[in-house]
């Protein structure tokens, strides 16, 4: 687990950086105190999915280039099935995405790590 951590905070940095972006800068775009993002982008705490759902919007980088082994692009389909969740998503009020978001924070975090034993096998 600590492998994807860093691994997901070095990404944060990295889609920060190409964008251009200061950590203070992103930090006021994330609402959050400077040292808690630089907490982050360190890996010392791990990013909620919520607060890694704003960076990938912020930073305009999908989701799952945040938290994929890989680091090519992802393909056609997996563009499109990205966008169809989040079409979805976008229609759910603000209030239940939270609610979805805290409830499956547990699934999302064992469906990385199930992925990343597949493809360490």
């Amino acid at each position: 687990m600590e492998n994807s951590k860093s691994r997901i905070a070095a990404k944060i940095r990295e889609a920060r950086e190409w964008k251009k972006i200061t950590q203070v800068g992103m930090a006021r775009q994330l609402d959050i105190a400077r040292q808690t993002y630089l907490d982050l982008e360190s890996g010392k705490t791990e990013p909620r999915v919520s607060t890694l759902v704003t960076i990938a919007e912020i930073t305009g980088r999908p989701l799952s280039w945040f938290v994929s082994e890989g680091e090519g692009p992802v393909s056609h389909d997996e563009q499109e099935d990205i966008q169809q969740l989040l079409t979805i998503f976008a229609q759910v009020p603000r209030s239940m995405r939270t609610r979805l978001i805290e409830h499956n924070i547990n699934f999302v975090s064992c469906w990385v790590d199930y992925v990343a034993a597949i493809k360490r096998q």
